[in-house]
């Protein structure tokens, strides 16, 4: 059995992000159904964006370097280059968020 397996790299991975990333939708299901974020006001529409980023965000830079540590360097510059694109989305947002009035 060689060290790097798809199961010793990949199922952690998943685990944590099917688990995790479940429990956190759920989360986000509850917190809209009981009206306690609006998606009416600004600031919650920020705060929904910046907490959904987060997740997905945290997943990539932990596959980039899951990535990089195997030397898959196609796909290390691709989850990079899909990184940034997140990060000019964030920010491109948060800017139209802030300039909307209400």
């Amino acid at each position: 059995m060689a060290l790097l397996d798809f199961d010793r790299i990949w199922f952690p991975y998943i685990y944590l992000y099917g688990v995790g990333g479940g429990i956190f939708m759920i989360g986000i299901y509850i917190i809209l159904k009981s009206n306690s974020l609006k998606l009416d006001r600004v600031q919650h529409k920020k705060w929904l964006h910046i907490l959904i980023f987060g997740l997905v965000y945290y997943m990539g830079i932990h596959a980039f370097f899951i990535l990089a540590a195997i030397k898959q360097k196609i796909y290390v510059l691709l989850v990079g280059l899909l990184l940034i694109g997140l990060i000019l989305n964030l920010i491109t947002s948060m800017k139209t968020i802030n300039n909307t009035k209400i």
